[in-house]
């Protein structure tokens, strides 16, 4: 048991130099993932707009056909009109004449609906090319940023992490279980170090008996405030 606690303890001591690691870093990998997902949150809605245009441009082709298709009947129509012979035939050629005024008239104005969509997607996509350029170029930045960070952490990180894979290679498998699920409860802290007679973390007083438990490390002891496990750094 002693064995298993002292490679926990020094398990532990690895733990917190690569968390110190990590907080060196910061959240820079976080920040660069956010970045990252804006700019393509950005890039598509770019993409969606251009989109839209394209569709606009068929509906404008689409109305303008119309439009001349209704003003062509509308022509032919009116010519009409000079060489009718009855009262029926004339409602007939008016009432035509007031459905091709009716569909020109409205093509013509979803045609002014458009040209504005259109102008103010053209103004949102110049924006959003915009933004995504200085989103790119954030990326870059925070991206160079972290390479820097990690290149002059990486070796003392790989070294530290060999030293944790053979420490858990000799811990009874029982014990790390243990030990991961204390560190996973508390922020990456599963060991504290008795302080006189409190404990490191929370400072609630430890009682005489248990001290003297945690100074024979004979079995794993944990705060009865805060759970994390208990250890004596003396002799």
């Amino acid at each position: 048991m002693k064995e298993n606690l002292t490679k926990l303890i020094k398990l532990h001591g690895v733990d917190q130099q690569l968390m110190e690691i990590e907080e060196e870093i910061g959240d820079l990998p976080a920040e660069v993932k956010r970045l990252h997902r804006d700019l393509a949150e950005l890039i598509q809605a770019v993409d969606e707009k251009k989109e839209r245009l394209g569709e606009i441009d068929k509906e404008k082709r689409h109305l303008n056909a119309t439009i001349a298709d209704a003003k062509e009947h509308l022509a032919k129509y009116q010519d009409q009109l000079l060489v009718v012979s009855t009262n029926r035939a004339y409602d007939a050629l008016m009432s035509e004449i007031d459905t091709a005024k009716q569909t020109i008239e409205d093509s013509e104005f979803h045609l002014l609906e458009l040209d504005e969509e259109e102008q103010r997607l053209q103004d949102k996509i110049k924006e959003g090319r915009l933004q995504t350029d200085k989103k790119r170029e954030s990326v870059t930045t925070r991206e160079k940023n972290l390479r820097i960070a990690l290149a002059a952490n990486q070796d003392q990180v790989d070294t530290l992490n060999k030293q944790r894979e053979e420490l858990v290679s000799q811990i009874e498998p029982r014990f790390t279980r243990t030990y991961e699920r204390i560190r996973a409860a508390h922020d990456g802290h599963a060991m504290a170090t008795m302080t006189r007679d409190s404990c490191g973390v929370c400072f609630n007083r430890i009682p005489p008996q248990m001290q003297l438990e945690i100074k024979a490390r004979d079995k794993i002891i944990t705060c009865d405030s805060c759970g994390t496990m208990l250890y004596w750094e003396g002799n």
